[in-house]
């Protein structure tokens, strides 16, 4: 397998609440012997994000530094049915390369708000492992 010819794979997770109060940690890993390249953090939003107070994030790390490959920020009052990524959030991918075998961390952050916090999601993260 060579960077010119990457295995790209769409590691998507089941629906997060992003305003249940606790983070939801899932954990990937690409095949074995490869390296890989953060392509995209992306959430297929279900509901309208009210996080006014702290905001929702989804972080890809590692199990020492949560956001070492991505932070995707999700704004207060990101619509519901729509997909947010690092199209909008142009920061969100720190450092694209991923050592061969390494445990990825992908971690939903949850938001605050100071009425009634919303936000649920699809997350997906793109890597091409070579």
């Amino acid at each position: 397998m060579s960077y010119d010819n990457p295995i790209s794979i769409n590691h998507q997770f089941s629906v997060s609440d992003f305003g249940d109060g606790s983070d939801d940690v899932r954990y990937l890993q690409g095949p074995s012997g490869l390296k890989g390249n953060l392509r995209s953090i992306s959430v297929e939003t279900r509901e309208v994000f009210a996080t006014d107070s702290k905001t929702a994030k989804v972080h890809v790390g590692t199990a020492t530094d949560a956001d070492a490959y991505g932070a995707l920020i999700i704004p207060d009052g990101t619509a519901d049915n729509t997909v947010f990524n690092e199209s909008d959030d142009t920061d969100a991918i720190i450092s694209a390369a991923i050592p061969a075998d390494s445990l990825v961390v992908v971690t939903q952050i949850f938001g605050e708000d100071a009425s009634a916090v919303t936000g649920q999601g699809v997350v997906s993260v793109v890597i091409d492992w070579y």
